[in-house]
């Protein structure tokens, strides 16, 4: 029998399921959190999310499962949109190898073997993948999923800087060939210097009047 809620407002919810600062979320017996879904959800939503959750659990005695209820998490809706789909691309490598695994079943000598084998085709992508194992383990050891970080301790490559600026000539090479949207966003970049991410995530409302500058 479920334990009464101590607000009366919330006795709708469903079995373990709680309002968090920013969304609903459902709260595992081993501890932790899931995120369900968005706080202005309705009543529906929120059940039909925990349903969907409760009928598609991942195995938690898995690897692929750990990755799975961390995607779910609070600490992972709290990324940057950007990271979040980084994430996503660099759990399919590292899955592919230990999705089956149980977690504490991967030793440091795995991951290390995972690196050097990974880093014939890309050191740089295998650091990204070590590292975003690295960030699954803290999370999962924070909340006693886990007895420990195998990652910890394995050293990455050393990653080589870039070691030149793009040229004039290049430049204008790729400018002409490209459309206008293109070629605005190059310009931005260039006298802001300002990174990808940034450029992308402008807004309208950041637009001033021609020839105005700010004080």
């Amino acid at each position: 029998m479920a334990r009464s809620r101590k607000n009366k407002d919330d006795a709708w919810m469903p079995p373990r399921v709680y309002i968090g600062r920013s969304a609903y979320e459902y709260h595992p017996k081993v501890g932790g959190n899931i995120r369900l879904c968005d706080k202005t959800c309705s009543q529906t939503q929120v059940w039909t999310a925990w349903e969907a959750l409760i009928n598609d659990r991942p195995d938690d005695s898995l690897f692929t499962g750990l990755v799975e209820r961390f995607f779910k998490s609070g600490d992972f809706f709290e990324l940057a949109k950007e990271t979040q789909k980084d994430y996503r691309k660099y759990s399919q490598k590292v899955l592919s190898v230990f999705g089956q695994m149980a977690p504490n079943d991967i030793k440091p000598e795995h991951v290390r073997k995972y690196l050097d084998k990974r880093g014939a085709k890309s050191r740089t992508q295998a650091n990204r993948e070590k590292a975003f194992m690295s960030r699954v383990y803290r999370w999962a050891y924070e909340r006693s999923y886990t007895k420990g970080n195998p990652t910890k301790g394995v050293k990455q490559f050393k990653e080589i800087a870039r070691d030149r600026y793009i040229i004039n000539e290049e430049y204008n090479a790729l400018f002409s060939a490209s459309c206008n949207v293109v070629q605005i966003a190059m310009e931005l970049a260039y006298l802001c210097c300002a990174r990808q991410n940034d450029i992308l995530e402008m807004k309208k409302s950041q637009l001033m009047e021609k020839g105005k500058r700010g004080s």
